[in-house]
């Protein structure tokens, strides 16, 4: 099961874990961050087989000191229960953080946002330290947000802080309004592919823009204006000193690249110009959910 392992220090250990609509990929960590261990499976389809899982992962990483855990939705640690819409959503309304103790000799567990955790990993580990005041957006299927605001995480009253994803964007499809989240590459992508009736992924469609695919080209175009568009809001909204772009696109130079381009094109001459946001890509890529959630432990669990 465990892809990679490094000989284990001798100080405290945590089993994190980062749960997503198809994997859970799970790591040791020492108390600085360091990944001694990692691996991923299927996320399990029933409360159950996941419960299952987590206990199968645990009895292969003992010993270790409690469990950090990442997850999408709206995740309320304290309560140990998560709410709101995921894909994960078997995994909800429940006492998870309870049943992931129980099945792991007690040991104490931690729950955090995905998008949380991706900016505290981050801002401990990553393009963030240098910084007090950020604002993530992590982009896949759909658009997640965090802000770090004097060097803390602030998720809000109801956990539902920077979720920037259901920033309006203008306009109304089938009775619903338009947000943030309808825009992302993989969502153009899948526009052109029901247009073409063939499946085509983001990256694919960037490649067939780039070899002019005029409809491809439009669709990218559509997917960097939101960009740069949700990108304002956030610079108005929370004025942070840096923009971290997260998710799969972080990964492409040649994107943020354009989204500043397109940014900068959008305020030209106009009086919102004056601001001009540094928008960076994020650093750990996919190990920022795993160590934002060591990080939440350590720091905010009570």
């Amino acid at each position: 099961m465990l892809t990679e392992q490094k000989e284990k220090n001798m100080g405290k250990n945590y089993l994190c874990l980062d749960t997503g609509g198809t994997s859970v990929k799970f790591s040791v960590c020492d108390e600085n961050g360091q990944i001694l261990s990692r691996g991923k499976m299927p996320v399990g389809k029933t409360l159950e087989e996941f419960l299952n899982q987590i206990q199968t992962i645990y009895k292969e990483t003992t010993p270790i000191e409690g469990i950090a855990c990442s997850f999408p939705g709206e995740v309320h640690s304290e309560e140990g229960v998560i709410y709101g819409i995921s894909a994960v959503e078997h995994l909800h309304n429940c006492k998870l953080k309870q049943m992931i103790s129980e099945r792991c000799d007690f040991k104490k567990v931690s729950m955090v946002n995905d998008a949380n955790a991706a900016a505290l990993g981050e801002a401990w580990l990553g393009v963030g330290k240098s910084y007090k005041n950020i604002a993530f957006v992590i982009v896949g299927s759909g658009v997640g947000g965090a802000v770090i605001e004097n060097g803390n995480l602030y998720p809000g009253t109801t956990m539902n802080k920077a979720e920037i994803g259901n920033f309006p964007m203008g306009g109304m499809e089938n009775g619903e309004l338009l947000c943030w989240s309808c825009f992302t590459l993989e969502k153009e992508a899948q526009k052109y592919s029901r247009l073409h009736q063939r499946i085509v992924n983001g990256k694919e469609l960037m490649a067939l823009s780039e070899k002019g695919d005029k409809e491809a080209a439009a669709y990218v175009n559509e997917f960097l204006h939101y960009m740069a568009i949700g990108c304002i809001n956030v610079q108005f909204a929370y004025d942070p000193e840096i923009i971290a772009i997260g998710g799969g696109i972080s990964e492409n130079p040649q994107i943020i690249e354009a989204i500043c381009r397109t940014y900068k094109e959008l305020v030209k001459g106009q009086q919102m110009e004056y601001l001009q946001p540094k928008i960076v890509a994020c650093e750990q890529g996919n190990d920022a959910n795993l160590l934002g959630a060591l990080y939440y432990f350590l720091k905010y669990e009570k």
